[in-house]
């Protein structure tokens, strides 16, 4: 009788127990997002951009920076198809903050607080003559915000901000698009 109530309830607890959920990394590959081609010969990238560490800036504590992204996005991703004038693109702000705010739409059981993460990138783009007379200039802003719970895993707050830097650089680009059409429309190519 003791035997057969303990292999009951070693049963009961072995089919009670929830299987572990194990989250796939979101992987930030650069080459599989949208491309720019500009009629320059040169591209110069330049950073302006100082990362003001704080209590809020997470970009020392996170595997892919916003700024190694936004570097290797412009580096990689737009192409010169020129024989004259230079592209000089500055990074103005690239970075991304942790705030731990209210939830003001908490039900009764959940969370009073979480974590809201913003990531802003801040580029100016310059188009010089062979001269170095100014030709055309636009500035590209982007900000996305996400929030999550207080008390997740680290896989977990990976995932978040890897899905958060993917959607921001999407928005980015997009934006990109769109100011170099309307502003270098003599030198960027569609």
């Amino acid at each position: 009788m003791y035997l057969k109530n303990k292999i009951i309830f070693i049963f009961i607890f072995l089919f009670s127990c929830q299987p572990l959920e194990i989250l796939n990394p979101v992987d930030i590959d650069i080459s599989k997002l949208e491309k720019i081609s500009i009629n320059v010969n040169k591209i110069e990238i330049i950073s302006n951009y100082n990362p003001i560490f704080s209590e809020e800036n997470i970009e020392d504590q996170i595997q892919n920076s916003p700024f190694d992204i936004i570097f290797k996005w412009n580096e990689n991703n737009i192409s010169k198809l020129g024989s004259e004038n230079k592209l000089v693109i500055s990074i103005l702000d690239s970075s991304i903050l942790k705030k731990e705010i209210d939830n003001v739409n908490a039900k009764r059981y959940e969370e009073k607080t979480i974590f809201q993460y913003k990531i802003n990138f801040f580029v100016e783009y310059q188009l010089y003559d062979d001269n170095n007379f100014l030709v055309a200039n636009t500035t590209v802003e982007s900000t996305r915000t996400t929030t999550s719970q207080k008390y997740i895993s680290l896989s977990e707050t990976e995932v978040i901000i890897n899905d958060l830097l993917i959607n921001a650089m999407k928005d980015f680009i997009s934006e990109a698009k769109s100011q170099l059409s309307v502003y270098m429309s003599g030198y960027y190519i569609i």
